[in-house]
């Protein structure tokens, strides 16, 4: 690994008592700030695509399986990537890491609006995959070294909604963007979120940190102490670097806990309902429903917005009523989506349409930001970095790739119906996931390492 990636060593001066609560105020404003701008332009520059989609078939005469040929290309390649980075991350700082891998994804996607031919295109999705992959692990490490088990459930909610903030400013920033260069100009689709992300990641840069003790403050658990008060604490919790080596991590804490394999089952069943919902978006209104390309655009934007409300109030409610205990509520969550899916199936109102993509928002993110919850819960933070790419590559490789291509291939030959029922199969398979992990949450203690581990 490069050496401007590799974590920040142990400030040698720490911060006096005195002052901790301050810095330590001041660097989770900071870090939150980072990882969450970081975050949201990595999706400024990927969900794009879905909004092009319908402007491809039209100029370049591409198909829906063509369209989802290409979106399948990122979905095996971050899938994959996500597993790798993310073990990678784990002996990473993440302010740098972040950074990098939003740059490179900003311009790649600058290549995409030069280029009509589809193969290019396939290589842009692997690269950008590959790249992309370096965002979710990176800032699950963030929140697992900067905030508390007890309140993460708030902060990882509010962090999610990066994802909501991202794709949904792609819709007013294409508004923006085909106003000021006229629809003769639609290839700004590309260019201009690629200038907003660039931007973002100097933000990374500068706002970032690595870990508390990087900057002279003490781990997160010896911090927020006074709330652990009568309980035993998990010595590998208070642990940010391991000199384990990255397979050896991977199957003592990741491959061995059979749990982390059904979060990863269920975070692919989350993912196919959610791509499968809002890859396919502009394109099912568009010519299922009859919407015009400017009302798919909204619809699709309603999708990310109205989860950011949502989301953060579940995260909110897993901390301060179920006291940290995520996977029944995700579980529910699940199943209102599926009965609002059927409804946003039949429906043909474009009112009521609208209001059941805006409440399959809530219910989509609500679940995947418990998953990411449950993924910092149940790893030691030396381990978060290889269990979010583990649980991530799940999600892409089985949910995003059947979701894309798999459902791509299935409604251009069998209709939209045969596609939407797989979707609907994968609510149900999810709730299922869920309700196994209810007993794991019951037993999240992580057995501390007995050797070869470092303490900063």
């Amino acid at each position: 690994m490069f050496a401007f990636l590799k974590p920040a060593p142990p400030a040698a001066n720490k911060v006096p008592a005195g002052k901790v609560a301050g810095k330590y105020r001041q660097y989770r404003i900071r870090v939150f700030l980072s990882i969450y701008l970081g975050y949201a332009g990595y999706y400024i520059v990927r969900s794009n695509f879905s909004v092009a989609s319908p402007y491809l078939k039209k100029n370049y005469g591409f198909t829906t399986a063509d369209i989802g040929l290409i979106t399948l290309c990122l979905a095996v390649s971050y899938g994959i990537s996500k597993f790798v980075m993310g073990m990678l991350s784990d002996k990473s700082n993440p302010r740098f890491y972040i950074a990098t891998g939003l740059l490179a994804s900003a311009f790649l996607n600058l290549i995409f609006g030069a280029t009509a031919s589809k193969g290019v295109m396939m290589l842009l999705m692997v690269l950008m995959g590959i790249f992309q992959g370096m965002g979710a692990p990176a800032a699950h490490k963030s929140l697992s070294n900067w905030w508390a088990e007890k309140e993460r459930g708030s902060f990882v909610s509010m962090w999610n909604t990066s994802h909501n903030l991202g794709s949904g400013t792609v819709a007013p920033i294409v508004g923006f963007a085909l106003a000021a260069f006229g629809p003769h100009m639609w290839k700004s689709i590309f260019f201009v979120p690629s200038v907003i992300s660039i931007i973002m990641a100097v933000l990374v840069i500068v706002l970032g940190a690595d870990t508390p003790e990087s900057v002279g403050l003490p781990p997160i658990q010896e911090f927020k102490a006074d709330e652990y008060k009568g309980e035993k604490i998990d010595k590998s919790k208070l642990q940010s670097h391991s000199d384990l080596s990255i397979p050896q991590i991977f199957i003592r804490y990741v491959a061995s806990n059979p749990y982390i394999w059904v979060l990863a089952l269920s975070n692919a069943f989350v993912y196919i309902v959610r791509y499968g919902v809002l890859n396919w978006i502009p394109i099912y209104l568009n010519e299922a429903k009859g919407f015009s390309l400017a009302q798919a655009r909204s619809s699709f934007a309603l999708f990310e917005y109205a989860a950011i409300p949502g989301t953060i109030l579940i995260g909110w409610m897993s901390d301060k009523f179920f006291h940290g205990k995520r996977a029944g509520i995700a579980a529910a969550l699940m199943a209102l989506l599926g009965v609002i899916f059927l409804g946003y199936w039949a429906s043909s109102s474009l009112w009521a349409i609208d209001i059941e993509i805006a409440l399959m928002g809530i219910f989509v993110y609500g679940p995947q930001m418990l998953i990411a919850a449950l993924t910092i819960d149940l790893a030691p933070r030396f381990a978060i970095g290889s269990t979010t790419g583990f649980v991530g590559l799940f999600g892409y490789i089985f949910g995003e790739a059947t979701a894309s291509y798999g459902i791509g291939a299935l409604v251009g030959k069998n209709g939209w119906d045969k596609g939407f029922g797989i979707i609907a199969i994968s609510a149900v398979l999810g709730i299922v996931c869920f309700l196994i992990l209810t007993r794991a949450e019951r037993y999240k203690k992580v057995e501390a390492p007995e050797a070869g581990v470092v303490e900063d």
